[in-house]
C-alpha cells in the first residue's frame, strides 16, 4: 500500500468517524445557548503532536493553536443552536500578529450572527485591539486598564562589552540593517530610528482604524482614530472611564451577567457537527520556525530569541520534499516566523520553494517575524500573505564578529599564530579585520545582497533597482509591506490554507496536514557553560548573516 492509498483509507475513516458523530450530536438533548470560552496564554500557529519521548519530555499542559481554535469557530458559526459567545480573557500572552489572528475569528462568529461578548480584567492595547472585535466588552469595577500604546524597545551592549576589552565589529548592507548595533552602538543611529518610527506609525494606523470602526459599529457612535488615539495618550485607569469614553460596554463581574444560560463550551461538544471531508487530495503546512541555520533545526533551553529554536535548512528541505512526493498533496502553505539567520541555509530553503512551485502551488503565510532571511526563502511563493502587524523586509546582509584584542592585554591571554594564506584569519576574534579584509568582506556581503536583492526582484516581479530602493536593510510592517507590493494579501494562515486549495482546485473542505519537521534539543540543561556556545554553533560558523534585530522587544 503506498502512501497515497494509505491516505484514502485513512480519509474513509475519518469520515465514517465524522458522520458517526454527526449523527450523534441529533440526539435530543440540552444544546447551550450561550458558550463561555476561555482564552489564556499564548498560542501556537498550528497544532503539534506530543513527542513523549523526546528530550526533554513535553510534559505539562500543550499550548493551544490557532489551528485547533480556527476549527472550534467553524463548528460554533455552524451551531444553529448558538446564539452567543463569550470570551474570557486569562493572562493572555500574545504577539500582534497572532492577535490579529485570533480576531479574524471573533469576526468570523460575528458574520456568522452569533453574539460576541469579551470579559477580561485586565487589558493591554493588543489585547484590547483584540477584544474590540466583540459585540460587547465587559470588565469587572476593579478591572486594570494598560492601553498605553507601542514602543520598540532594544538594549544597547557596547559600552558594557568595552569595560571587559570586547568590542564588535559589523560590516553592514546597507544603513537600515540594524542586525548587531546592539553590540556595536551605544544607542540607536538615525537610520534605525527612522525605520523603527514608520514601524510604530503603521502598528498605530492598523490598531486605531480597526478599534474605531468596530467600536462605531456597535456602539453606535461616531468614533474616529483620533478618539481611540485620546483614550490611549490619556492612559484610562478605570473600567468605569472607559465605559464613558466607550471604550468598554459595561462595568460588572462574572457572576453579574452570566446566567444559567451560558455553559462551559465543553456542554456544547456534543451538538458540534463537522464536515467530512470531500476530497482525498490535500494541503500541505510546512512551518519554518525560529533563527534559520544549515543543518538540522534544534532548540535549547535558553530565553535567548536567537537561539531558543532554530531551523535547519537540511529539515525544511526534507519537509518540502516530503510534501512534494506525497501523491495526494496538491498545495504547499509554507508558514514562516522567523527573523532570519544563515544567508546560506535561507539560499538552500528558497530553492526547495523556487524548485517546487513549478509542480506545486506554494503560498507563504508570514507570523509575527518574516525578516531578512525569512523573508527571502518565500520570496518565490505564488501568494504571500501577511498580518498588517509582521514585521518583514529587512532586505540587507551583514557580517561581525567579537574581537577580543583589548580583553586578552587585559587578563593576560596571549594569541600566537602559524599561518599560510593571508586571509586565514579574517574571522579571528584575537584580532579586528585588516583594512584588506574589511574590504574583502565588503565585497562578499555585496555579492549576497546583489543575490538577495536580485531573488526578490524575480519572484515579486520588481527592478532589481526597485528593490534595492525598497531593501537597504528597511523593515517594514505587513500593512506597509503590501502597499510595496513585497507581500499580496493581508491575512493569516486560515486565508492562506483558502488561498491554496483555490490555486490547486481544492473544494472547501479538503483535508489539511502539517508537515514534521523535528527540531533536537542541543543540551538538557541551561546552566551547562557549554550550551550557549553550542547553541550558537549553527551561526557561528556562519559568514554572512540574512538577519532581522533579533533582540528587539515591541511593547504593547
Amino acid at each position: 500500500m503506498d502512501l497515497s492509498d494509505l491516505t484514502r483509507v485513512k480519509l474513509v475513516l475519518f469520515n465514517a468517524f465524522v458522520r458517526g458523530r454527526n449523527l450523534v450530536a441529533e440526539v435530543p438533548g440540552e444544546k447551550p445557548r450561550f458558550v463561555v470560552l476561555t482564552l489564556s496564554g499564548g498560542f501556537s500557529a498550528r497544532h503539534s503532536k506530543r513527542d513523549w519521548f523526546s528530550f526533554p519530555p513535553e510534559l505539562g499542559a500543550k499550548q493551544p493553536s490557532l489551528e485547533a481554535f480556527a476549527k472550534l469557530v467553524s463548528q460554533l458559526c455552524e451551531a444553529e443552536f448558538l446564539a452567543g459567545v463569550v470570551l474570557r480573557f486569562e493572562a493572555l500572552q500574545l504577539d500582534l500578529s497572532t492577535t490579529f489572528a485570533l480576531r479574524e475569528q471573533l469576526l468570523r462568529l460575528q458574520r456568522a450572527g452569533k453574539d460576541v461578548t469579551v470579559y477580561a480584567t485586565q487589558f493591554s492595547v493588543g489585547t484590547y485591539y483584540l477584544a474590540s472585535a466583540a459585540n460587547r466588552i465587559i470588565m469587572p469595577e476593579s478591572a486594570e486598564l494598560g492601553v498605553y500604546g507601542f514602543a520598540l524597545e532594544t538594549v544597547f551592549m557596547k559600552d558594557a562589552l568595552a569595560r571587559f576589552g570586547i568590542e564588535f565589529e559589523k560590516l553592514a548592507i546597507k544603513e537600515y540593517k540594524n542586525a548587531g548595533d546592539n553590540f556595536a552602538r551605544s544607542s540607536m543611529s538615525d537610520a534605525q530610528r527612522e525605520h523603527y518610527d514608520a514601524l510604530l506609525q503603521s502598528f498605530e494606523t492598523t490598531l486605531l482604524t480597526a478599534i474605531a470602526t468596530q467600536r462605531a459599529t456597535v456602539t453606535g457612535q461616531p468614533i474616529r482614530p483620533e478618539d481611540v488615539k485620546t483614550w490611549i495618550d490619556t492612559g484610562v485607569s478605570s473600567a468605569e472611564q472607559a465605559k464613558r469614553l466607550g471604550m468598554i460596554d459595561d462595568v460588572l463581574y462574572e457572576d453579574e451577567f452570566l446566567t444559567d444560560a451560558h455553559k462551559p463550551v465543553n456542554a456544547a461538544q456534543r451538538f458540534l457537527k463537522r464536515h467530512p471531508y470531500d476530497s482525498a487530495e490535500r494541503v500541505a503546512v510546512i512551518s519554518l520556525l525560529g533563527t534559520i541555520v544549515t543543518g538540522k533545526s534544534r532548540r535549547s533551553g535558553l530565553p535567548i530569541p536567537i537561539i531558543s529554536t532554530q531551523a535547519g535548512s537540511e529539515t525544511l528541505m526534507a519537509a518540502f520534499r516530503q510534501a512534494e512526493e506525497d501523491e495526494s498533496t496538491r498545495a504547499i502553505v509554507f508558514y514562516v516566523d522567523s527573523g532570519g539567520g544563515s544567508a546560506l541555509a535561507s539560499d538552500l530553503i528558497w530553492r526547495e520553494v523556487q524548485r517546487i512551485k513549478r509542480k506545486k502551488p506554494v503560498v507563504a503565510v508570514m507570523g509575527q517575524y518574516a525578516a531578512s532571511g525569512g523573508y527571502y526563502v518565500l520570496t518565490h511563493a505564488q501568494h504571500i500573505i501577511a498580518a498588517p502587524t509582521t514585521l518583514t523586509g529587512s532586505i540587507g546582509v551583514l557580517v561581525g564578529k567579537f574581537v577580543q584584542e583589548q580583553f586578552n592585554q587585559k587578563y593576560g591571554f596571549q594569541a600566537d599564530v602559524v599561518q599560510r594564506g593571508e586571509l586565514a584569519r579574517i574571522y579571528s576574534s584575537h584580532k579586528a579585520f585588516s583594512e584588506h579584509e574589511r574590504d574583502k568582506v565588503t565585497q562578499f556581503i555585496s555579492e549576497v545582497y546583489d543575490r538577495f536583492t536580485a531573488r526578490v526582484a524575480d519572484g515579486r516581479n520588481l527592478s532589481q533597482t526597485r528593490v534595492d530602493e525598497l531593501g537597504r536593510g528597511r523593515v517594514y510592517s505587513g500593512a506597509d509591506a503590501y502597499e510595496l507590493g513585497l507581500v499580496d494579501e493581508l491575512g493569516d494562515i486560515e486565508l492562506g490554507i483558502m488561498r491554496a486549495r483555490e490555486l490547486a482546485g481544492l473544494p472547501e473542505h479538503s483535508p489539511v496536514w502539517n508537515v514534521p519537521a523535528p527540531n533536537k534539543y542541543v543540551l538538557p540543561e541551561a546552566s551547562d557553560p557549554t550550551t550557549l556556545l553550542r547553541s550558537l554553533q549553527g551561526l557561528l560558523q556562519e559568514r554572512a548573516l540574512l538577519l532581522h534585530d533579533a533582540l528587539i522587544t515591541v511593547r504593547h
